[in-house]
């Protein structure tokens, strides 16, 4: 009984997209720290990265409940399928794990504190509305400026092009999600960008952004001074990116999106950070 409550209340938390951000926060902690954090700092970091986005992960889908609803690929996820009752359990329980990873943050670093606040609360404001993905962006920024003013309190160009490439990465990863599913999210009444300028529009806006971002990836390897792993594992990534929105944008077909936003979460995004740090640790060696 009590392990059935707590998967519950742990899907809520989006865990594949919770582990994504902490393993993003985690990298981007020791990138800042050269490869080597402090341990006593990387653990307090570790904790409220993952706290915290799981539970700014369960806010949102608490406040999207009634929306999820009415979608085929949603309607059966923990709130919307009433498998936790009433839903303002889950919006404690999101909130507590939120409350614990801030004040790790004061702790960490002022700033971290800081950031994690602006980043929760772009994550629950506007919600479903033609802000959602830009403030979905900034959110998302949560993890890797937390884990990286955790063990560097300096803002550095390395710092900025790394929230640069979690800005460009969220609408290319959430837009070609809600082109496959075009309909269902019309049905909920879910009327945002992409879903009314047609897909052709949509796939062209998407290709600028995954040009941008590979420039901006490749601009993290010459300001942070980054090797010859991190430079193949880049181009690895972005180029594959590049090939499937190609297809998309000359195919027309939807299944091309769909691999867009499969390709974009750990063969892209998670390649990228974590490469960043096998390349610290083989020049450290060398």
């Amino acid at each position: 009984m009590f392990r059935t409550s707590l998967h519950k209340y742990i899907l809520v938390l989006k865990p594949r997209e919770t582990i994504l951000l902490t393993c993003i926060g985690l990298c981007s902690a020791v990138i800042a720290g050269n490869g080597y954090p402090d341990m006593n700092r990387i653990m307090p970091a570790f904790t409220a990265i993952m706290l915290g986005s799981g539970g700014a992960n369960g806010l949102t889908n608490y406040i999207d409940r009634h929306v999820d609803s009415m979608m085929i690929r949603t309607r059966y996820r923990v709130l919307p399928a009433g498998l936790i009752y009433p839903a303002e359990k889950a919006l404690i329980w999101s909130l507590l794990l939120v409350s614990i990873s801030l004040g790790l943050a004061w702790y960490l670093n002022p700033l971290a504190f800081l950031s994690g606040c602006i980043c929760v609360g772009a994550a629950v404001v506007a919600r479903k509305t033609w802000a959602t993905h830009f403030l979905g962006s900034l959110s998302s920024c949560g993890p890797v400026l937390v884990g990286w003013l955790a063990v560097n309190p300096n803002i550095t160009p390395v710092l900025v092009l790394l929230s640069v490439v979690i800005i460009l990465w969220v609408p290319i990863h959430v837009w070609n999600l809600m082109m496959v599913f075009r309909q269902d999210y019309l049905k909920a009444k879910v009327d945002i960008f992409p879903l009314k300028s047609g897909n052709t529009i949509a796939t062209r806006t998407s290709m600028i952004l995954c040009l941008v971002l590979y420039m901006v990836c490749l601009a993290i390897y010459s300001v942070g001074d980054f090797g010859v792993f991190y430079l193949i594992s880049c181009n690895i990534a972005g180029l594959l990116l590049l090939n499937a929105n190609w297809k998309m944008l000359k195919d027309g077909d939807t299944a091309w999106a769909y691999k867009i936003f499969k390709l974009s979460t750990y063969p892209f995004l998670g390649l990228i950070f974590i490469s960043l740090c096998i390349d610290i640790w083989i020049r450290s060696i060398s």
